[in-house]
């Protein structure tokens, strides 16, 4: 089955990865060949860090990890360290050697890719740069070896372009057949490089590239190449991380991976064009920390071929000026807007059904009769009043047993009395779940609260219906507008990242990391969240949120339509201490 699959392949690929690779996180001057120029065609994820040592100078130069190191945090951080020394010698008693040396075994490059060359099945490989370090790896990989033998593999080696490559060979799930069917985990080191994959035709594609010269690999593929150039965030220099998916190519392998999915493959290619998500080719992007200023800086794209068509012309976010309106205060935790195309997207919605149906003009026909049912049409009287400008503001309900978000979210309309009119067809059929009241001039209604922390309420006001999970947000919003320094639009920070920005976006996020952080952290550090923490950590030995907070700094991006796609650039500021 597709999960079991992919399973199988993670654990001959990844498992060695999380072992050798992520711990290094927290922990040779000679040049090796870039991943991407070592991968073949028909890669669908690759998630590289292009250096395990520069991450690691970096880590403690960002806010959190200038809080890890503050005074304030000793006692959390001597429980960690105490619980991390307690795991590193029980490991090291297994291993046979200290764990030490296992986390400071990725010198350079870590890179984990999952790829389906031509012809081929799904596989995984790793590659990791590992410096000087052959003899702590030799020590690791003869355990592994152990736990793989003890569990049936059979082990063989094989060579590939005068390099020896180790493979096991080992027995699926389920299967008590020597002969039985098999997955496969086959390894090499060479150049002070360690590849493992499941597959040995992808080893041996990698050997064949090992020069760095090649043109027939991932860096040279056209998708890749553009997002890769167009996401970068340093001229001369690697981003921390990069990454870069083909979603629909991952699915359709993946399906076409299961012998029980195959059918639904089938069905899954054949609609890929009617809903127009063949021209999604891929999307990704690149990830820096502490560079330029800034805690994070990070850069995305998701490659559309143009002109979209089907489904995804139901996503389609158009460039204005989506500065917040006034009555959005300047302490407002976390904004965030968008501009859609709602006419539009109801277009291509009901172009598309009719084209599924095989019958035009079908959907607008249903449409006009449940439009006799309502009392209102669908487009006429809702669709076609929106105005595109979509905001939504969020905030931590402090009084709250559980973490819960307050969120309001706000429409722009384009005519607010014949809106009216849709709502009071719509308020009809509402009963006794929602009542009328009157706020500042404006009509108030209340929905039956789902539970006891809500208290839903909307309204149509000063151009915009709104909607909220809590009446106090609502009524924030509806009190007279604020001015000058009290709106978020011409506050400090939110004007520190406009700077950023160019005039006109399709969507945009702000976020004030302490406001948005502190009641959440307040509950923690109060008991009142102890199901996070399941008993096995103190929260009271945390320090109180005021010595903290001026680690955390102001956050925010913004979204543009790109030739190729949709392009996202985000920031994480570095905080003022």
């Amino acid at each position: 089955m597709l999960l079991s699959k992919i399973r199988r392949i993670l654990l001959s690929g990844v498992s060695l990865f999380a072992v050798l690779a992520v711990p290094a996180l927290f922990a040779q001057d000679e040049e090796v060949t870039p991943s991407d120029r070592l991968l073949p065609p028909g890669v669908l994820l690759h998630v590289r860090i292009s250096d395990i040592s520069d991450m690691k100078e970096r880590l403690p130069k960002t806010g959190f990890g200038k809080m890890y190191q503050d005074d304030s945090m000793s006692k959390v951080r001597d429980k960690i360290e105490e619980g991390f020394n307690k795991a590193s010698e029980e490991a090291g008693k297994e291993l046979g050697f200290p764990l030490s040396d296992l986390l400071e075994l990725p010198a350079g490059e870590v890179s984990f890719a999952l790829l389906q060359p031509a012809g081929r099945d799904l596989a995984g490989v790793v590659l990791m740069d590992i410096g000087d370090s052959q003899e702590t790896l030799d020590l690791a990989l003869g355990k592994l070896d152990e736990a793989l033998t003890k569990n049936g593999a059979e082990k063989k080696s094989e060579t590939v372009d005068e390099v020896e490559v180790t493979i096991y060979e080992i027995p699926k799930q389920g299967s008590d057949s020597a002969d039985g069917p098999k997955n496969t985990f086959c390894y090499f080191a060479e150049d002070g490089m360690f590849v493992g994959g499941s597959d040995l035709s992808v080893l041996q594609d990698i050997l064949s590239r090992w020069d760095g010269e090649s043109d027939d690999v991932l860096a040279e593929e056209p998708v890749y190449s553009y997002i890769r150039t167009k996401c970068a965030t340093r001229e001369d220099d690697d981003s921390v991380m990069e990454w870069y998916i083909d979603p629909i190519g991952l699915l359709t392998a993946g399906l076409n991976a299961s012998e029980e999915l195959s059918t639904q493959a089938l069905m899954v290619s054949a609609y890929l064009p009617t809903l127009g998500l063949d021209k999604f080719k891929a999307v990704g992007g690149n990830i820096d920390l502490a560079e330029g200023g800034y805690d994070m800086h990070s850069r995305s794209l998701m490659y559309v071929d143009q002109p979209t068509a089907g489904m995804l012309r139901a996503f389609e976010f158009p460039a204005t000026d989506l500065a917040p309106p006034a009555w959005v205060g300047a302490e407002t935790p976390q904004y965030t807007a968008m501009n859609w195309d709602a006419p539009g997207a109801y277009a291509a919605l009901t172009e598309m059904a009719d084209t599924l149906m095989n019958q035009p003009g079908a959907a607008e026909q249903q449409v006009a009769q449940a439009a006799q049912k309502l009392g209102f049409h669908p487009k006429d009287d809702l669709i076609d009043q929106l105005d595109g400008p979509i905001v939504m503001l969020s905030d931590i309900n402090p009084e709250s047993q559980q973490i819960a978000q307050k969120i309001l979210v706000a429409v722009k309309l384009k005519d607010s009395s014949k809106f009216q009119e849709t709502l009071n067809a719509i308020l009809k059929t509402a009963g006794s779940n929602v009542t009328e009241r009157e706020f500042e001039g404006q009509k108030v209604y209340d929905i039956e609260a789902p539970t006891p922390d809500m208290s839903p309420a909307f309204a149509i006001a000063k151009d915009h219906l709104f909607f909220s999970t809590h009446a106090d947000m609502l009524e924030a919003s509806l009190r007279p507008s604020s001015s000058g320094d009290d709106t978020l639009s011409e506050s400090k920070d939110y004007r520190q990242l406009v700077k950023l920005m160019p005039s006109k976006v399709s969507m945009i996020t702000f976020s004030d990391l302490a406001k948005q952080l502190k009641p959440t952290y307040e509950q923690v550090k109060s008991g009142k969240l102890d199901g996070l923490t399941e008993g096995q950590f103190d929260a009271s030995i945390l320090p109180d949120f005021d010595q903290i907070a001026k680690f955390f700094s102001i956050s925010g991006g913004y979204t543009i339509p790109d030739e190729k796609g949709v392009f996202s650039e985000n920031f994480v500021f570095g905080a003022d201490e």
